[in-house]
């Protein structure tokens, strides 16, 4: 496996331990696939930039994912998340995180330090925070109808 790998599209539920060696890889694709929860060996790929998820059974992430400090796009759209971890927050150089389509009721606080997130996105490719298609109840809509400062002011204030 080169720097970034694919393995989209491949009805995978898990990967084996053995891609924990892969601490170099930067670009890693798991889109489309059965993966309930994110792999352990991903945990270690620690160069990560880019992690593809969408498409996928997810239900949670768990606190390890701080571990990604490089990532700057996490894509979990697609998924059946409910919620979101602190430890998301800790993955300050996020420029993109796409949340959108999942089942995500509420946001963490300490979302408002992922400040390299510049807007709410709307369009796919943009960079941002994509979660307005979710069934949020806080916040609520016209938080977002503000864009990311005013969800960022509403989170800070608490």
């Amino acid at each position: 496996l080169c720097s970034k790998s694919s393995l989209a599209n491949n009805q995978l539920s898990s990967l084996p331990a053995s891609l924990s060696n892969l601490t170099k890889l930067r670009k890693l694709n798991l889109s489309h696939n059965l993966i309930a929860h994110i792999p352990g060996c991903v945990y270690n790929m620690k160069a990560l930039v880019f992690l593809h998820l969408a498409c996928n059974r997810l239900e949670n992430l768990a606190e390890n994912i701080q571990a990604l400090v490089e990532l700057k796009i996490l894509i979990v759209e697609g998924n059946s998340l409910h919620s979101l971890p602190k430890a998301l927050c800790y993955l300050t150089r996020l420029e993109l995180l796409n949340l959108d389509f999942n089942d995500i009721k509420d946001v963490p606080q300490e979302m408002h330090q992922l400040s390299n997130l510049k807007k709410l996105a709307c369009h796919p490719l943009d960079k941002g925070l994509h979660i307005i298609h979710n069934p949020l109840l806080k916040p609520v809509k016209e938080v977002l109808e503000g864009g990311l400062s005013a969800l960022f002011n509403y989170l800070r204030a608490g």
